[in-house]
């Protein structure tokens, strides 16, 4: 007997898959040979033509599901005691395609309408195979799941249909509440879901994309206790070689571009519920946090500029939402560069004997990247409750200092021995100081030492403006930019001499973006306003 359907939206989406797996299954070589597929197509009393679905998408269903079968195979064979939560599972058979061990629980997860017509064309499941109905994004449904065991999580085609903060709170609450095991789930590219609008298969059903993953690390970052193990183009998987000649031919142009390539991944997670230090922090403080995440994004990249392990480490441990300052992973390059030109340059001044003064330092891990000289004296100073996070993420050293002042505190200085050359080291300081406050602090410095170099980054006065309106760190946290420098010949401080001025618009590392971005910067380069945008000044005195 033909089972009627009455499926729309997102909830119909899940016809195109099984139609896809059934013509799979009939094909003398398939790829991913789901006969229950082709059986419950043949039940069902639906024009499955009526989709619209292209081959090039029935090609990613297949080889989506067959890679994902064999990594859950893989957790399977190591963890037979799994508890496996299979979210939004439509009408797949994963749970019978896998051979479930004995000793697993097996979850399919759906909206109760998915649900009742699944339980109608699979009458007769195993005892360790139950159906749940329910949003995956509501949050009761996960009372009924044992805990304390290794869990695996998978989502296939869930994610491009979930609102991308609806999507992280339910990584989060899987994390929370499982405590350790793998995920496994497809991603599709940002620029996929504008594109989505023209899929015929998508129309035709009524249902849109809403989240795109660009880049598969920047969700270790949303998700604390995630670690990416695997990331893989749908294109490039094994499969392929089985697929029609016309796909096999879709796939290699696919591959030969890019963005293309990366418009559907495969990617697997392990995840282990971390203890982490709660954060509250707001204003400038807080978008310190911004430059630690950016600098934790870097170093999980393909390419890493700065090598920031450190940053990687202290993301992991800190229990805060860092999406809430509006940073993204194409922002990580800007601070990367900036943080490896100071580095540069301290390095290249560090000499044996010296203090350094690293001026409101935030989490920033710029003693362990450059290593200073054991008889260098290194003071970190910023505000009391800065410190106070530093103080549980960094370890200590007999010639490392921590000073939890206001950098614009007359008695800053107080303490610190003054026969010693200086090394004034400030990366996104002076900016968040009034012009008042950041002269007076120099002109103390001056006084307080012997001799010196300073090494900051600064800000004209059109950048300053430009940041107050479009910087999201700073607009989401409620800070404010005061002080920009516009020459940096005229801070009337006679004793310091200005060694050089950089303009991270000439770094060599912005090779690494775009060739119209690079064009764009060299055309900016020559414009004085744009040039001191945001740029190194090294001074001595």
């Amino acid at each position: 007997m033909a089972e009627q359907i009455r499926l729309t939206g997102a909830q119909q989406t899940l016809l195109g898959p099984l139609h896809a797996r059934a013509l799979d299954s009939r094909r003398t070589d398939p790829v991913l040979g789901d006969d229950a597929a082709a059986q419950l197509a043949a039940r069902i009393d639906f024009d499955f033509s009526a989709l619209r679905l292209d081959s090039g998408d029935m090609m990613a269903v297949v080889l989506r599901a067959k890679e994902i079968d064999d990594r859950a195979r893989e957790f399977l064979a190591a963890h037979p005691d799994a508890v496996v939560l299979h979210l939004a599972c439509g009408l797949d058979s994963r749970a019978f395609r896998l051979d479930l061990p004995a000793e697993a629980q097996w979850f399919d997860v759906d909206m109760p309408d998915v649900v009742e017509l699944r339980d109608r064309l699979y009458p007769r499941v195993p005892d360790n195979h139950r159906t749940i109905a329910s949003s995956v994004t509501e949050t009761g449904w996960l009372d009924d799941i044992p805990t304390g065991r290794p869990t695996l999580v998978i989502a296939e085609g869930l994610t491009p249909y979930l609102a991308e903060a609806d999507g992280i709170a339910l990584l989060r609450r899987l994390v929370e509440r499982f405590g350790y095991g793998e995920m496994l789930f497809d991603v599709v590219a940002p620029w996929t879901v504008r594109a989505a609008k023209f899929s015929g298969f998508l129309r035709t059903t009524g249902a849109s994309f809403h989240w795109g993953v660009g880049d598969p690390h920047d969700l270790e970052i949303k998700v604390p206790g995630l670690h990416l193990r695997g990331s893989v183009p749908v294109t490039t998987l094994p499969g392929v070689a089985k697929v029609a000649p016309r796909d096999r031919w879709i796939a290699r142009a696919m591959n030969a571009v890019p963005p293309l390539r990366d418009a559907m991944r495969v990617v697997r997670f392990g995840f282990e519920r971390e203890s982490r230090i709660p954060v509250e922090l707001t204003g400038p403080a807080a978008t310190m946090l911004a430059t630690l995440h950016l600098r934790a994004l870097d170093n999980r990249s393909a390419e890493p500029l700065l090598h920031d392990r450190w940053a990687d480490d202290a993301v992991r441990r800190l229990d805060y939402d860092f999406t809430q300052l509006g940073m993204r992973a194409n922002n990580a390059i800007s601070v990367a560069v900036r943080a490896k030109a100071l580095d540069d340059r301290v390095s290249a001044s560090l000499r044996p004997g010296m203090t350094v003064l690293h001026l409101g330092c935030g989490l920033d891990s710029r003693f362990e990247r450059v290593g200073p000289p054991a008889d260098v004296e290194w003071y970190d100073v910023d505000q009391p409750e800065v410190i106070a996070l530093r103080e549980q993420l960094f370890p200590s050293s007999s010639n490392r200092h921590a000073l939890g002042r206001s950098v614009a505190d007359p008695d800053l200085l107080t303490g610190i021995p003054s026969d010693r050359p200086v090394l004034v080291v400030a990366e996104g300081l002076t900016m968040y100081l009034t012009e008042q406050d950041g002269l007076s602090l120099l002109r103390r410095i001056v006084a307080h030492f012997p001799s010196g170099e300073l090494l900051f980054d600064a800000f004209n006065t059109p950048s300053i403006h430009l940041n107050n309106v479009a910087n999201p760190a700073v607009t989401r946290s409620g800070s404010r930019l005061r002080w920009g420098i516009d020459d940096p010949n005229e801070l009337g401080i006679p004793a310091l001499r200005l060694v050089s001025e950089i303009s991270f618009l000439e770094a060599p590392e912005l090779a690494r973006y775009p060739l119209p971005a690079r064009l764009a910067f060299r055309a900016a380069a020559k414009v004085p306003t744009f040039n001191r945008l945001g740029r190194l000044l090294h001074y001595r005195f």
